[in-house]
């Protein structure tokens, strides 16, 4: 059985309160699910966190469908491989109310992508299985006839990304220059989901001790349920002005005032 090298086997300093919590979610029930939101041309999609560690079972991942039902679903795969069933790639019944899903084995191409939160947690790529979903006819998405929706919510991560038809997923890793200092202007990095949504501005910019960069509305606390994962690409374009906070230091944070003003200052150690 490979070694495991992952945040609760060798525990690294300075970890944030998300990353502690997924930790904790781990420990406690195995695996920890990671939503990122549907923006812009892309769908959203979910994966887990921790089988590999807890189960030594490949993480899961779903695509296209609404963040909680993924979310469900992918407990629901988790608790049957806890039970003793293991997931192989196939056809395999049972998980979305009785439709065939289809499981396939992602190509490691894809990894850095959209798994990176796992790759962080992890030190390096565990394998990813992908659940498939089939329209309502019970076509999958690379078979004759099947609904646009299934077709084009869904990558075909078995596929390397070099052969994958061109389109939204493959343009995921364009080069761009990023005015941020430890986030590449296509990484994920935390926002608030009515940040996320379109429904407020950007009224907080944290740069936290180690490295990781979070957006926050006026209403939404640092730590809260509340938080997504977004493309930093997005957030740059759709909220222009956060340029201007690009240079915060490791460990500080700007605030808009009632005014309309920013104040900037340093985090709280922790």
């Amino acid at each position: 059985m490979e070694d495991c090298h992952c945040w609760i086997c060798a525990v690294p300093d300075g970890l944030g309160s998300q990353d502690l919590n997924m930790v904790w979610q781990v420990q406690e029930h195995g695996w920890s699910v990671v939503a990122v939101a549907e923006e812009h041309e892309l769908p959203g999609w979910a994966y887990s966190v921790g089988m590999w560690h807890s189960m030594r079972g490949p993480e899961v991942c779903m695509f296209g469908l609404r963040g909680r039902d993924m979310h469900a679903w992918i407990n629901a795969v988790g608790q049957q491989v806890a039970a003793g069933q293991a997931l192989a790639v196939g056809p395999r019944l049972g998980v979305l109310d009785g439709f065939p899903v289809m499981v396939r084995a992602v190509h490691e191409s894809w990894h850095g992508d959209l798994f990176g939160v796992a790759l962080d947690f992890y030190r390096s790529a565990p394998p990813v299985l992908q659940l498939i979903w089939p329209d309502r006819h019970g076509v999958f998405p690379w078979e004759p006839g099947a609904g646009q929706r299934c077709r084009a919510h869904q990558p075909l991560l078995w596929l390397p990304k070099a052969d994958h038809p061109p389109g939204g997923w493959t343009r995921l890793a364009e080069l761009s220059d990023s005015p941020f200092p430890d986030a590449g202007i296509n990484e994920l990095v935390v926002g608030s989901k009515r940040v996320i949504r379109g429904e407020a501005a950007i009224a907080g910019v944290v740069h936290t001790h180690d490295g990781r960069w979070e957006f926050l509305d006026a209403v939404t606390v640092r730590g809260e349920d509340d938080l997504g994962m977004v493309h930093l690409r997005h957030l740059v374009s759709d909220h222009p002005h956060i340029r201007d906070f690009a240079d915060l230091p490791r460990g500080h944070a700007a605030w808009q005032q009632p005014d309309g003003n920013w104040a900037r200052s340093p985090l709280h150690p922790g």
